[in-house]
């Protein structure tokens, strides 16, 4: 089960890397803000933050000072991308609501309280449980399901638009697997959060909870990879399908 576990977590981070350096490079070239964010939000929480955290806890044991360099390290990584990713969903979903704008600003205030509570407390897995990681990571479930959410009701829009031939497939499919790919980000890290509250132990002292983060992982990465860089096969295959439902309708 061991090798199965880091399967998840392997294709995660590759996943992760890959699609969040290419939405970065195409923000960039292309000066598309929302590129720019929902990169640095992949990058943030997934293979900087994550794999850097994971790489914290595994050496605190035997490099303690190392451990909180790098931790340190991963919870600003961390902060990034929870702060990219609610600016998105405001920017992207309800770029004229003032209310959801008062939430993205007021949720990245937060998580930059966070991290200078953090600074102040001493970057130390001793307070992994502590109230700061609590708090943390509440605000990064809540940007990865509303994220979800958006996603997942922008493409029910798209489906009916699509079987009237007014969007195009393989955006309307991208749309449901980042709703999907975040949806499981996001659940897999609430589930983590929910256990260590109740019990106070981390994800590998429990053997279930490490199998349960790796299952999530490995399904926002299938997902993130085959939304952003989908190989020609699948293109062809929502496309077939598409126009086979259009027909049909």
């Amino acid at each position: 089960m061991e090798s199965f576990v880091w399967i998840g977590f392997v294709a995660f981070f590759i996943a992760a890397l890959a699609v969040g350096i290419r939405l970065v490079a195409l923000g960039v070239r292309n000066r598309d803000p929302h590129a720019l964010l929902i990169g640095l939000g992949v990058l943030g929480i997934g293979p900087v933050g994550f794999g850097l955290a994971t790489v914290a806890q595994l050496i605190e044991p035997t490099r303690p000072d190392l451990s909180r360099a790098v931790l340190c390290t991963a919870l600003f990584a961390i902060s990034t991308g929870v702060i990219a990713k609610y600016l998105f969903n405001w920017r992207v979903y309800h770029p004229e609501s003032i209310g959801v704008r008062i939430l993205a600003f007021g949720a990245g205030v937060g998580v930059m309280v966070i991290f200078v509570s953090d600074s102040v407390i001493g970057f130390d897995l001793a307070f992994r449980n502590g109230p700061t990681y609590m708090a943390r990571t509440s605000l990064q479930v809540g940007c990865l399901l509303w994220g979800s959410t958006e996603a997942l009701v922008y493409w029910s829009r798209m489906r009916r638009r699509l079987r009237l031939g007014l969007a195009d497939p393989l955006v309307t499919n991208r749309f449901f697997l980042w709703g999907l790919g975040a949806w499981a980000a996001g659940q897999g890290t609430a589930i983590g959060l929910g256990v260590q509250l109740s019990t106070g132990q981390e994800i590998f002292d429990l053997p279930w909870l490490t199998l349960s983060s790796s299952i999530h992982g490995l399904t926002a990465a299938i997902a993130m990879w085959l939304a952003f860089l989908p190989p020609a096969g699948y293109r062809r295959f929502i496309e077939r399908r598409a126009a086979a439902h259009a027909v049909a309708a």
